[in-house]
């Protein structure tokens, strides 16, 4: 792994580099870095040469300006690396909120960007459980927000949230460690910004409008996604290809970093997509 800064109207951007092949940027999800990557550097490296970026106000990079942090801004403050990377034909990701950044990027760049996939993504209101919506509502509310961020730096109230509201309970224990690190790291108010965007975003026409194959990923037991819900806008998209990795939340697991990444290389390899099926059930005597 290869470490950068590029430094763009005196904003820091760092950002990361590996592999080899056609390039692949990814954008991480809420309140993380470039290292929310790191279980798939292995695989994607072999195929594509990773770009990740630390997003404006999270990990190693500054945020921005104002009250800016929304996803046509997220992805605006990426386009001038393309530029100093020469970028002229790019694969994009995004993972979770970062799937918005990328899916505008892919918008305002459909003639670069080839292949797109997108990571349980926000993709419109309708497709996140309410009780999500509910949730980030009460805990973003001005007078509240600042109780929670206090909250949200103690590591068991952390993780018992996590557990019990967005996760579940099956997590990778040095996953849950670098993403509890990240959140130290990220800024409360890029952070705010970002998350009441994303629940807001209708991003469902900018889909619809590519012709470019595009993958989404998603848990079937995620507490944020509608999944079936999400089987339904896909079905009428023939250009999309959705799998539905069985047994899998919102949290990654070994078991779920594995069949992801049979499912991702796949698609980067132009090849049919695994069949997902429920893991095999414990035999008891």
């Amino acid at each position: 792994m290869n470490e950068h800064v590029a430094v763009h109207e005196g904003r820091r951007l760092r950002y990361v580099t590996m592999g080899s092949g056609e390039p692949l940027l990814l954008f991480h999800g809420f309140l993380g870095s470039a290292e929310n990557f790191e279980t798939w550097f292995d695989a994607l490296a072999r195929r594509r040469t990773l770009i990740i970026p630390d997003l404006p106000g999270c990990g190693d990079s500054d945020p921005l300006p104002g009250r800016a942090h929304i996803a046509e801004a997220l992805a605006g403050a990426v386009e001038p690396l393309l530029r100093d990377l020469g970028l002229q034909r790019f694969d994009v990701g995004g993972l979770c909120l970062g799937a918005s950044p990328a899916l505008e990027l892919a918008r305002r760049h459909h003639d670069s960007v080839g292949r797109l996939i997108l990571h349980t993504p926000l993709l419109d209101p309708s497709l996140v459980r309410r009780r999500f919506h509910v949730q980030v509502g009460v805990m973003t509310a001005p007078g509240v927000f600042g109780g929670m961020l206090w909250l949200s730096r103690r590591r068991v109230v952390s993780d018992l949230y996590k557990r019990l509201m967005v996760e579940g309970g099956d997590v990778d224990r040095a996953a849950a460690e670098m993403n509890f690190r990240n959140q130290l790291r990220a800024m409360p108010r890029a952070s705010r910004e970002w998350l009441r965007d994303g629940l807001r975003r209708r991003d469902l026409d900018t889909l619809a409008a590519r012709q470019a194959p595009t993958l989404i990923i998603a848990a079937a037991e995620d507490k944020i996604i509608d999944v079936p819900a999400l089987r339904a806008v896909a079905g009428n998209l023939p250009q999309v290809q959705l799998a539905v990795i069985a047994d899998a939340g919102h949290g990654w697991n070994a078991d779920f970093v594995r069949r992801q990444l049979d499912v991702l290389t796949a698609f980067l390899d132009g090849a049919p997509l695994p069949e997902q099926k429920p893991a095999p059930q414990a035999v008891t005597a």
